[in-house]
Protein backbone atom coordinates (compact mmCIF):
# COMPACT_ATOMS: atom_id res chain seq x y z
CA UNK A 1 0.00 0.00 0.00
CA UNK A 2 1.39 3.21 -0.88
CA UNK A 3 -0.48 6.26 0.20
CA UNK A 4 -1.23 9.67 -2.03
CA UNK A 5 -0.30 11.43 0.78
CA UNK A 6 1.25 9.73 3.06
CA UNK A 7 1.39 11.88 6.30
CA UNK A 8 -0.71 14.29 8.44
CA UNK A 9 0.81 17.44 7.97
CA UNK A 10 2.19 16.74 4.71
CA UNK A 11 5.48 15.17 6.64
CA UNK A 12 5.63 12.48 3.68
CA UNK A 13 8.68 10.99 2.58
CA UNK A 14 10.52 13.34 5.11
CA UNK A 15 11.27 9.81 6.90
CA UNK A 16 12.85 8.21 3.97
CA UNK A 17 15.58 11.10 3.78
CA UNK A 18 16.19 10.46 7.12
CA UNK A 19 14.94 11.93 10.37
CA UNK A 20 15.03 13.72 13.00
CA UNK A 21 12.98 17.41 12.79
CA UNK A 22 13.48 20.52 14.04
CA UNK A 23 10.67 22.83 14.11
CA UNK A 24 11.24 26.58 15.91
CA UNK A 25 8.43 29.45 15.14
CA UNK A 26 9.82 33.30 15.31
CA UNK A 27 7.59 35.98 16.30
CA UNK A 28 3.98 35.10 16.19
CA UNK A 29 2.94 31.56 15.50
CA UNK A 30 -0.18 30.13 13.97
CA UNK A 31 0.99 26.58 14.17
CA UNK A 32 -0.71 25.24 17.06
CA UNK A 33 0.15 21.23 17.68
CA UNK A 34 -1.68 19.82 19.99
CA UNK A 35 -1.27 15.77 21.58
CA UNK A 36 -3.74 14.22 19.29
CA UNK A 37 -2.36 16.39 16.52
CA UNK A 38 0.97 15.37 17.30
CA UNK A 39 0.14 11.54 18.10
CA UNK A 40 -1.92 10.91 14.44
CA UNK A 41 1.36 12.75 13.00
CA UNK A 42 3.94 11.00 14.56
CA UNK A 43 1.69 7.40 13.79
CA UNK A 44 1.35 8.18 10.55
CA UNK A 45 4.96 8.99 9.90
CA UNK A 46 6.32 6.29 11.66
CA UNK A 47 4.16 3.83 9.46
CA UNK A 48 4.87 5.34 6.40
CA UNK A 49 8.56 4.88 7.03
CA UNK A 50 8.75 1.48 8.21
CA UNK A 51 6.14 0.41 5.26
CA UNK A 52 8.72 1.40 2.94
CA UNK A 53 11.12 -0.47 4.99
CA UNK A 54 9.42 -3.09 3.96
CA UNK A 55 9.41 -2.45 0.28
CA UNK A 56 10.51 -5.60 -2.15
CA UNK A 57 13.70 -5.06 -3.09
CA UNK A 58 13.94 -3.41 -6.60
CA UNK A 59 10.56 -1.82 -5.90
CA UNK A 60 10.97 2.07 -6.95
CA UNK A 61 9.29 4.50 -3.96
CA UNK A 62 10.93 7.95 -5.72
CA UNK A 63 8.91 10.11 -7.27
CA UNK A 64 8.33 10.19 -11.40
CA UNK A 65 9.71 13.52 -13.04
CA UNK A 66 8.04 14.81 -16.31
CA UNK A 67 10.70 17.10 -18.20
CA UNK A 68 8.71 19.91 -19.60
CA UNK A 69 11.89 21.81 -21.20
CA UNK A 70 14.25 20.20 -24.18
CA UNK A 71 17.59 20.89 -24.76
CA UNK A 72 18.93 21.73 -21.35
CA UNK A 73 19.57 19.17 -17.84
CA UNK A 74 18.56 20.16 -14.35
CA UNK A 75 21.49 21.82 -12.70
CA UNK A 76 24.17 19.53 -11.51
CA UNK A 77 23.90 20.75 -8.26
CA UNK A 78 20.37 19.60 -7.95
CA UNK A 79 20.21 15.97 -7.63
CA UNK A 80 17.10 13.36 -8.23
CA UNK A 81 17.16 12.72 -4.33
CA UNK A 82 17.59 16.38 -3.51
CA UNK A 83 14.49 17.20 -5.84
CA UNK A 84 12.23 13.89 -4.48
CA UNK A 85 12.94 15.02 -1.28
CA UNK A 86 11.75 18.55 -1.39
CA UNK A 87 8.32 17.72 -3.40
CA UNK A 88 7.66 15.55 -0.22
CA UNK A 89 8.80 18.44 2.21
CA UNK A 90 6.26 20.76 0.28
CA UNK A 91 3.20 18.73 1.32
CA UNK A 92 4.47 19.58 5.05
CA UNK A 93 5.06 23.29 4.55
CA UNK A 94 1.84 23.85 2.62
CA UNK A 95 -0.37 21.72 5.44
CA UNK A 96 1.48 24.15 7.97
CA UNK A 97 0.61 27.21 6.09
CA UNK A 98 -3.00 26.13 6.17
CA UNK A 99 -3.36 25.16 9.75
CA UNK A 100 -5.69 22.63 8.80
CA UNK A 101 -4.49 19.78 11.13
CA UNK A 102 -7.00 17.50 11.56
CA UNK A 103 -8.97 16.60 8.39
CA UNK A 104 -7.70 12.92 8.45
CA UNK A 105 -8.23 11.32 11.48
CA UNK A 106 -11.06 11.67 13.95
CA UNK A 107 -10.85 10.27 17.78
CA UNK A 108 -13.40 8.01 19.37
CA UNK A 109 -13.58 5.42 22.21
CA UNK A 110 -13.07 1.66 22.09
CA UNK A 111 -17.04 0.02 21.72
CA UNK A 112 -17.73 -3.36 21.85
CA UNK A 113 -17.52 -3.93 18.00
CA UNK A 114 -13.72 -3.97 18.89
CA UNK A 115 -14.01 -7.37 19.97
CA UNK A 116 -10.10 -7.84 19.22
CA UNK A 117 -8.88 -4.29 21.32
CA UNK A 118 -10.96 -4.58 24.57
CA UNK A 119 -7.86 -4.08 26.41
CA UNK A 120 -7.58 -0.11 25.17
CA UNK A 121 -10.05 2.55 26.17
CA UNK A 122 -9.49 4.96 22.96
CA UNK A 123 -9.17 4.85 19.35
CA UNK A 124 -7.75 7.11 16.51
CA UNK A 125 -9.27 6.72 12.97
CA UNK A 126 -7.40 7.82 10.25
CA UNK A 127 -8.71 8.06 6.44
CA UNK A 128 -5.84 8.46 4.08
CA UNK A 129 -6.80 9.13 0.13
CA UNK A 130 -4.98 7.15 -2.15
CA UNK A 131 -4.54 6.86 -5.48
CA UNK A 132 -7.57 4.67 -5.83
CA UNK A 133 -9.74 5.76 -3.00
CA UNK A 134 -9.14 5.79 0.43
CA UNK A 135 -6.93 3.52 3.43
CA UNK A 136 -8.29 3.06 6.92
CA UNK A 137 -5.64 2.95 9.82
CA UNK A 138 -6.75 2.50 13.74
CA UNK A 139 -4.57 3.20 16.30
CA UNK A 140 -6.41 1.89 19.80
CA UNK A 141 -4.43 2.64 22.84
CA UNK A 142 -4.56 3.84 26.56
CA UNK A 143 -2.81 6.80 28.05
CA UNK A 144 -2.90 7.50 32.00
CA UNK A 145 -1.42 9.93 33.94
CA UNK A 146 1.21 8.82 36.10
CA UNK A 147 2.30 11.97 37.97
CA UNK A 148 0.91 15.31 38.97
CA UNK A 149 2.00 18.15 41.03
CA UNK A 150 1.18 21.28 41.83
CA UNK A 151 2.22 23.69 44.20
CA UNK A 152 2.19 27.79 44.62
CA UNK A 153 4.82 29.94 44.81
CA UNK A 154 5.10 33.79 45.44
CA UNK A 155 1.47 33.41 44.40
CA UNK A 156 2.09 31.79 40.87
CA UNK A 157 0.34 28.26 40.56
CA UNK A 158 3.41 25.93 39.64
CA UNK A 159 1.68 22.54 37.88
CA UNK A 160 3.42 19.74 36.53
CA UNK A 161 1.44 16.58 34.89
CA UNK A 162 3.07 13.46 33.09
CA UNK A 163 1.16 10.85 31.28
CA UNK A 164 2.07 7.62 29.26
CA UNK A 165 1.01 5.78 26.07
CA UNK A 166 0.83 2.50 24.80
CA UNK A 167 -1.29 0.69 22.27
CA UNK A 168 -0.99 -0.73 18.63
CA UNK A 169 -1.73 0.45 15.48
CA UNK A 170 -3.63 -1.56 12.77
CA UNK A 171 -2.77 -1.31 9.01
CA UNK A 172 -5.28 -4.03 7.78
CA UNK A 173 -2.95 -6.69 8.25
CA UNK A 174 -0.27 -5.40 9.67
CA UNK A 175 -0.19 -3.80 12.98
CA UNK A 176 2.52 -1.69 15.17
CA UNK A 177 3.56 -1.43 19.11
CA UNK A 178 2.93 2.07 19.58
CA UNK A 179 4.59 3.93 22.45
CA UNK A 180 4.50 7.25 23.74
CA UNK A 181 4.72 10.00 27.03
CA UNK A 182 3.55 13.69 27.71
CA UNK A 183 5.05 16.23 29.51
CA UNK A 184 3.02 19.34 30.59
CA UNK A 185 4.74 22.13 33.11
CA UNK A 186 2.85 25.42 33.72
CA UNK A 187 3.89 28.37 35.33
CA UNK A 188 2.00 31.04 35.75
CA UNK A 189 2.10 32.59 32.47
CA UNK A 190 4.43 29.99 30.69
CA UNK A 191 3.60 26.83 29.77
CA UNK A 192 5.94 23.84 28.57
CA UNK A 193 4.47 20.93 26.66
CA UNK A 194 6.79 17.92 25.45
CA UNK A 195 5.68 14.61 24.18
CA UNK A 196 7.31 11.14 22.56
CA UNK A 197 6.55 8.51 20.59
CA UNK A 198 7.80 5.86 19.11
CA UNK A 199 6.55 2.99 16.49
CA UNK A 200 7.97 -0.13 16.57
CA UNK A 201 8.32 -2.71 13.54
CA UNK A 202 6.45 -6.08 15.38
CA UNK A 203 8.82 -7.96 12.77
CA UNK A 204 12.04 -6.40 13.56
CA UNK A 205 11.27 -4.48 17.07
CA UNK A 206 14.64 -2.78 16.82
CA UNK A 207 13.97 -1.00 13.88
CA UNK A 208 11.64 1.72 15.12
CA UNK A 209 10.94 5.73 14.49
CA UNK A 210 11.56 8.26 17.43
CA UNK A 211 9.70 11.15 17.67
CA UNK A 212 9.83 14.23 20.00
CA UNK A 213 8.59 17.14 20.21
CA UNK A 214 8.95 20.56 22.58
CA UNK A 215 6.18 23.83 22.94
CA UNK A 216 8.03 26.65 25.00
CA UNK A 217 5.80 29.43 24.36
CA UNK A 218 5.94 30.35 21.07
CA UNK A 219 9.04 28.08 19.98
CA UNK A 220 8.12 24.34 18.47
CA UNK A 221 10.83 21.94 17.93
CA UNK A 222 10.75 18.67 16.70
CA UNK A 223 13.33 15.88 16.54
CA UNK A 224 12.92 12.40 14.14
CA UNK A 225 15.39 9.84 14.91
CA UNK A 226 15.42 6.21 12.80
CA UNK A 227 16.89 3.13 14.76
CA UNK A 228 18.36 0.41 12.68
CA UNK A 229 18.84 -2.90 14.69
CA UNK A 230 18.72 -0.61 17.54
CA UNK A 231 21.43 2.30 16.14
CA UNK A 232 20.01 5.30 14.71
CA UNK A 233 20.53 5.09 11.50
CA UNK A 234 19.34 8.92 10.13
CA UNK A 235 18.22 12.75 11.40
CA UNK A 236 17.29 15.69 9.60
CA UNK A 237 16.76 19.12 10.81
CA UNK A 238 13.98 21.70 9.82
CA UNK A 239 13.21 25.06 10.90
CA UNK A 240 10.20 26.93 10.42
CA UNK A 241 9.69 30.57 10.72
CA UNK A 242 7.13 33.03 10.51
CA UNK A 243 8.70 36.25 10.49
CA UNK A 244 6.54 39.64 9.76
CA UNK A 245 4.35 37.52 7.75
CA UNK A 246 6.56 35.75 5.57
CA UNK A 247 7.15 32.05 6.06
CA UNK A 248 10.26 29.78 5.45
CA UNK A 249 11.38 26.69 6.26
CA UNK A 250 15.04 25.91 6.26
CA UNK A 251 16.02 22.41 5.63
CA UNK A 252 19.05 19.96 6.83
CA UNK A 253 20.27 16.53 6.15
CA UNK A 254 22.27 14.72 8.27
CA UNK A 255 21.92 11.06 6.66
CA UNK A 256 24.75 10.19 4.33
CA UNK A 257 27.45 12.82 5.76
CA UNK A 258 25.57 15.50 3.63
CA UNK A 259 26.08 19.32 3.56
CA UNK A 260 23.30 20.67 1.89
CA UNK A 261 20.39 22.97 3.31
CA UNK A 262 17.67 23.92 1.25
CA UNK A 263 15.54 27.23 2.87
CA UNK A 264 12.41 27.79 0.74
CA UNK A 265 10.59 30.92 1.15
CA UNK A 266 6.90 31.47 0.24
CA UNK A 267 7.64 34.71 -2.43
CA UNK A 268 3.33 34.72 -3.29
CA UNK A 269 0.97 32.85 -2.88
CA UNK A 270 1.42 29.25 -4.40
CA UNK A 271 5.17 30.16 -5.42
CA UNK A 272 8.38 29.54 -3.43
CA UNK A 273 11.70 30.20 -3.46
CA UNK A 274 14.31 27.59 -2.36
CA UNK A 275 17.64 28.33 -1.92
CA UNK A 276 20.06 25.22 -2.24
CA UNK A 277 22.97 25.80 0.02
CA UNK A 278 26.23 24.29 0.76
CA UNK A 279 26.73 24.29 5.10
CA UNK A 280 30.62 22.80 4.23
CA UNK A 281 31.29 26.53 2.50
CA UNK A 282 29.80 28.63 4.67
CA UNK A 283 26.23 28.56 3.44
CA UNK A 284 27.55 29.21 -0.34
CA UNK A 285 24.22 29.64 -2.52
CA UNK A 286 24.53 26.71 -5.10
CA UNK A 287 21.16 27.13 -6.68
CA UNK A 288 18.30 29.02 -6.34
CA UNK A 289 14.95 27.75 -8.17
CA UNK A 290 11.05 27.98 -7.78
CA UNK A 291 8.58 25.59 -6.81
CA UNK A 292 4.98 25.95 -7.40
CA UNK A 293 1.75 23.15 -6.74
CA UNK A 294 0.29 21.77 -10.01
CA UNK A 295 -2.42 19.19 -10.54
CA UNK A 296 -0.21 16.60 -11.01
CA UNK A 297 2.65 16.85 -8.42
CA UNK A 298 5.22 20.60 -8.32
CA UNK A 299 6.56 22.17 -11.00
CA UNK A 300 10.36 22.63 -10.56
CA UNK A 301 11.31 25.77 -12.57
CA UNK A 302 15.34 26.40 -12.55
CA UNK A 303 17.28 29.40 -13.60
CA UNK A 304 18.88 27.50 -16.69
CA UNK A 305 15.48 27.33 -18.72
CA UNK A 306 14.64 23.34 -17.23
CA UNK A 307 11.58 22.93 -15.50
CA UNK A 308 9.88 19.32 -14.81
CA UNK A 309 7.15 18.44 -13.07
CA UNK A 310 7.71 15.49 -10.17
Amino acid sequence: MKLKKPLLFGLALMLTAGSAITLSACGKSDIKVGAQDFYAMAALSSVNYLQDEKAPTGVTTGRLSEVLAQGTNRPESVSTQDVDSLASYMDMFRDMLSSDTNKYFTNGQVTQEDVNYQDYNFKMTFTIPTNDGQQDLVMYYNEVKTDTHQEVDENEVELEINTTLNGILVDGENTYTVEGMREYEKEGNKTEVAYEFKTYSQENPKDYVKIEHEKENDEIEYEYLIYKNGVKASETSVEFENERGRKSLELEFKANQTNLKYEITEREQNVYQVRLKNKANNNEIKEIFTIKPVQNGYLFEYSNGYSEVV
